[in-house]
């Protein structure tokens, strides 16, 4: 019996449709699964009623962006990392700060991806932001991102592959980079817990920390009241797994996983972390006593 508790659909910026990933988390040997789009939740419901239809079990998610800047440690080379936090079993809908923040956080996006169109085409790239926007109405995208801008620069000819388009124009400190302003990680971990949901450090490799660094940041999440911490992740080594899942156990966090499946958009097969039940089990308890308790309240 295993899970897989991060994964994305065409809402954001994966390349299958919500419906469609049921039958392919089926077909890949799960038994419960995760919708962990970037900033929405607008995939949770149909998603939601595929699983039915497969007989998987299903924990609406989401993926925040938070910004890693108060985050205690640096990286050697200056840059600040990534910071994502999960939300599980939030209610969907039913939280008005969510949605808040789902549209705040859209409206950041709306307003870094023409810059980074701009910046490309100073570089001598020339693509159109109507290109990206298109592509991603195909697609049936809620969230258009830089992915989104990678594939238009791979179907253009640009870059071989979406790793390149990241790695050569529009990764953090690449040439046509911008930044967005993204949530302080209280308040991400703030309307989680505001819509009944519990909060997770999504793949804390990606900090890009040393080791002591990085438990400082898990330390200070911890003490914002973060309830886990993703251990299992596709890019993860041995070694990051026992880490991370020492972390776990010293502050009292939950140990989760997930591949962080985009489909086509990345390399990463479904179950590739096999993640136990357990953890989905013990998600599912915490949300439903969260939101009873809401309820009550």
């Amino acid at each position: 019996m295993f899970c897989d508790l991060h994964m994305h659909s065409t809402a954001s910026d994966g390349s299958d449709a919500p419906q469609q990933l049921p039958a392919l988390a089926r077909a890949a040997g799960l038994a419960a699964i995760a919708l962990t789009d970037h900033d929405t939740t607008a995939g949770v419901d149909a998603c939601a009623r595929a699983c039915l239809d497969e007989g998987l079990a299903f924990l609406p998610g989401i993926e925040l962006s938070a910004s890693p800047q108060q985050l205690p440690g640096r990286r050697e080379d200056g840059k600040t990392g990534t910071l994502h936090i999960l939300g599980y079993g939030p209610r969907v809908p039913g939280s008005a700060r969510l949605v808040e923040i789902q549209q705040r956080l859209v409206q950041a996006r709306e307003q870094r991806n023409p810059e980074i169109v701009a910046n490309l085409n100073k570089l001598g790239v020339a693509i159109a932001y109507d290109e990206v926007l298109e592509l991603a109405d195909r697609q049936g995208a809620h969230i258009v991102g830089r992915p989104h801008i990678a594939q238009v620069l791979v179907q253009r000819g640009y870059v071989r592959t979406i790793h390149e388009a990241f790695a050569r124009y529009i990764g953090e400190g690449a040439a046509a980079y911008a930044r967005k302003d993204r949530l302080p990680p209280e308040e991400a971990i703030e309307v989680i817990h505001g819509a009944g949901g519990v909060a997770v450090l999504a793949h804390p490799v990606q900090l890009r920390r040393t080791p002591a660094d990085t438990e400082a940041a898990v330390a200070w999440l911890a003490r914002l009241g973060l309830d886990g911490i993703e251990t299992r992740h596709s890019d993860h080594s041995p070694r990051d797994v026992e880490h991370f899942e020492q972390l776990a156990k010293r502050f009292n966090l939950i140990p989760t996983g997930g591949s962080d499946y985009h489909g086509s958009r990345k390399n990463i097969p479904l179950n590739n972390c096999r993640v136990a039940y357990e953890a989905f089990t013990r998600l599912r308890e915490i949300a439903e006593k969260n939101s009873s308790t809401d309820e009550r309240g």
